[in-house]
């Protein structure tokens, strides 16, 4: 393969040679398609016609077979003798001499139509045989055999079947027997001996060496005798021809045979007679001459593919010896020799690339000339390329590390200052300043700057109005970046003098969600320092601050909102706690080792007082002389102080575990959300009472018709449920100053 790579001449020749080859291949296949499509077609056609030639046979046959009976059945010896049978016993003379008639007449026309296997007589009624040429079933009944139903009232043929007796498929025909009266005297019925149809099935006419013709019957069984019983078949024999044939489809086809062999084979089914009719040849022989044809044609093939590769040879070397001399050129000029030309000796496509390579090697050397200074330039332009991406690359890698940081802080007052610190020192500006608008959206108010002169700002409450004053406020007003390359020239720059080493400014907009919130703005000692592509990396910085600032905001009114929340839940629990305690008349419960009883007066200690103060727990330490060991531990419900538990020691040596301490405290959060549950449902139930009441009192009120009744009942209810108060209603007169009551 490597040769063909490098040499023109081989790989033309080679070229050609395979395209001769594969011509000669279509041809030698379409003829050998061609024929074998002919083939196929004759073939069918043949089997086509032995296959009708052997069914009008087997019908013929099977008409002979049935004249034969008809004519037995109307012997006059056979009437006669039958109506012997008839009238006498079997023990007497005369019916053993009328059997012994009939038995030689059956076996002399046995002998004489050897196409018979067995005849029989039977009687007219009952089915008995009366005479058999096998003896042995002389005697039986065949009352259930359709043969012999049938035979009574006609010539009947009884299609193929498996005979009972035998096992073997059998075909049977049978006849009435009337005497001279028209009375039945007997049924006439013969066992075709179907080995007589190899002679007329088996022959090999116009079939060839391997063509032959069998029958199947509906149990897949071979008919043919010369066939039943060669192989074990359970199950019968099954074939794509038999198969379909089976199933009343007349065909033909391509497919494996019996035993295997591939076949063609035309198939039809002999309804009439309930079995199927095959007539088959091996494809081997059937195919033998087209493979012959192929084989010559592949022959010939070869034989012009090798006059072929001489004449492609010839025309190879005429077509590359002009092409060689240019690639010797070639190699001439590619080692450094850039005088030699191509020679031109055609006027033909050859004859105009050796000319266009002679001008292309005039160009090389023109461009050889510049090249150099082309490379220079180009590494120039590399190099600026190299040292922006990599300046955008730590851009980028700035703004998400500003991103990163600034989201991580959730205080407003402390963010911007953090957002204009690491502006500055990621990017290295002079300045950084952010302005947001105020609430009439008129001026921009900078609210944070990392700059001596912006601090300055800061400190006199520096603001610019929108859309007036300097690349700010032109910013804050039509949201979009502005650049200032040169601060002395740009028309809308605002001279500052709290900044004057301005040399270059840009501001970019706060937006979120589209509304523009505030304005970044950066400035720098050195002229020109921005660029488009500045303005759209620390856009996106813009949109993070923006989103930071309207987080921080977020979060402080959060944080104060949930003050407020916090603050008025305690007011309201200090509040229901002193309303519940007032109520209930108990402010404690102390409990020792002898009892326990109700708290109906605060106990005021130090101890306790702190902790009510403080929030924490108190652990008193034994002293050994003066002190006792307790425990003061506040009772908390979420944050607010609703009591203080207090656990003395039995002895004044004692000294409390940390495990004491912890199950203390448990014990204390435990009992501030049992005794939160104990009041609310206390005052359930107390509104409950309540509502209850008004609802009594209603219906009450509701009840009564009468206006004094009314009065009258809701006074009486008033009184009753508020014990000891004086219970008065009183009218606005319209027509004076004065009540009515």
């Amino acid at each position: 393969m490597r040769f063909l790579r490098t040499n023109l001449t081989a790989r033309l020749i080679f070229l050609f040679t395979t395209l001769s080859a594969i011509i000669i291949a279509i041809i030698a296949l379409i003829s050998f398609v061609n024929a074998r499509n002919a083939l196929t077609q004759s073939v069918y056609e043949r089997l086509d016609a032995v296959s009708t030639l052997k069914e009008e046979e087997l019908n013929r046959w099977i008409f002979d077979k049935q004249n034969e009976i008809v004519f037995l059945s109307r012997r006059r010896e056979l009437n006669r003798n039958l109506r012997t049978l008839a009238a006498h016993d079997e023990d007497t003379s005369f019916y053993q001499a009328a059997h012994n008639s009939l038995t030689i007449f059956l076996t002399t026309e046995s002998s004489n139509l050897t196409s018979f296997q067995e005849l029989i007589l039977l009687s007219p009624v009952g089915g008995k045989i009366l005479v058999s040429t096998e003896q042995e079933n002389e005697g039986q009944y065949r009352v259930s055999d359709s043969y012999y139903s049938q035979g009574r009232l006609g010539l009947y043929i009884q299609k193929v079947y498996t005979s009972p007796q035998t096992g073997k498929p059998t075909l049977t025909i049978s006849a009435p027997v009337y005497d001279t009266q028209g009375n039945l005297v007997g049924v006439l019925a013969a066992h075709l001996d179907l080995e007589r149809l190899d002679s007329v099935i088996l022959q090999r006419a116009g079939l060839g060496e391997t063509g032959e013709t069998y029958l199947v019957d509906r149990f897949n069984n071979f008919i043919s005798a010369a066939r039943f019983g060669e192989r074990e078949l359970p199950r019968g024999i099954h074939t794509e021809g038999i198969d379909a044939a089976m199933e009343g489809i007349d065909g033909k086809g391509e497919y494996p045979n019996y035993d295997g062999i591939p076949v063609i084979g035309v198939y039809r089914s002999l309804e009439e007679w309930d079995v199927v009719i095959l007539t088959e040849i091996s494809q081997a022989e059937a195919f033998a001459p087209a493979r012959r044809l192929g084989i010559a044609v592949t022959l010939a093939g070869l034989v012009t593919a090798l006059a072929l590769a001489f004449i492609a040879y010839f025309l190879a070397n005429q077509i590359a010896r002009p092409v060689l001399a240019i690639r010797d050129t070639a190699l001439q000029i590619a080692s450094g020799n850039l005088e030699v030309k191509a020679p031109v000796t055609t006027q033909d496509e050859i004859g105009i690339l050796a000319e266009s390579f002679n001008r292309m090697t005039s160009q090389l050397q023109e461009t050889l000339g510049s090249l150099e200074q082309r490379v220079a330039e180009r590494t120039a332009d590399l190099e600026i390329s190299r040292r922006q991406s990599d300046k955008r690359a730590s851009q980028l890698l700035a703004v998400g590390e500003i991103s990163k940081v600034i989201n991580s802080e959730q205080k407003f007052e402390s963010l911007l200052a953090l957002i204009t610190r690491l502006v500055s020192d990621h990017f290295g500006f002079y300045h950084t300043g952010i302005f947001l608008l105020d609430e009439t959206e008129q001026f921009a108010i900078l609210h944070a700057a990392n700059s001596e002169g912006g601090r300055n700002m800061l400190k006199r409450g520096h603001k610019l109005k929108i859309g007036e004053s300097g690349i700010v406020g032109y910013v804050a007003k039509y949201g979009e970046p502005r650049i200032a390359l040169d601060v002395g020239l740009d028309a809308v720059f605002f001279d500052n003098p709290d900044l004057p080493a301005t040399r270059s400014e840009m501001a970019l907009p706060l937006k979120l969600r589209d509304e523009i919130v505030g304005v970044l703005d950066v400035q720098s000692e050195k002229p020109g320092a921005f660029s488009d592509e500045d303005a759209n990396i620390l856009s996106i910085l813009a949109d993070q601050i923006a989103i930071a600032i309207e987080n921080a905001k977020l979060f402080t009114q959060t944080q104060q909102a949930l003050s407020e929340a916090q603050a008025l839940y305690r007011q309201n629990l200090k509040e229901g706690w002193s309303a519940f305690v007032g109520g209930a008349g108990m402010v404690g419960y102390y409990k020792t080792p002898t009892g326990g009883n109700k708290l109906t007066q605060p106990i005021n200690t130090e101890e306790i007082q702190q902790v009510m103060n403080r929030g924490e727990v108190i652990i008193l330490h034994a002293d050994g002389r003066s002190q006792e060991p307790a425990l003061v531990i506040p009772i908390k419900l979420r944050g607010q102080i609703i009591g203080v538990m207090q656990i003395k020691a039995p002895s004044l040596n004692r000294q409390w575990t940390a495990n004491e301490i912890g199950l203390t405290e448990t014990v204390a959060e435990r009992l501030s959300l049992a005794l939160e549950n104990a009041r609310l449902i206390e005052e359930s139930q107390q509104q409950a009472i309540k509502e209850q009441t008004i609802s009594d009192i209603t219906g009450k009120i509701g009840s009564s018709i009468n206006f004094e009744n009314v009065l009258l009942t809701a006074v009486e209810e008033l009184g009753r449920s508020i014990p000891g108060s004086e219970v008065v209603i009183k009218f606005e007169n319209e027509e004076s100053d004065e009540g009515m009551e």
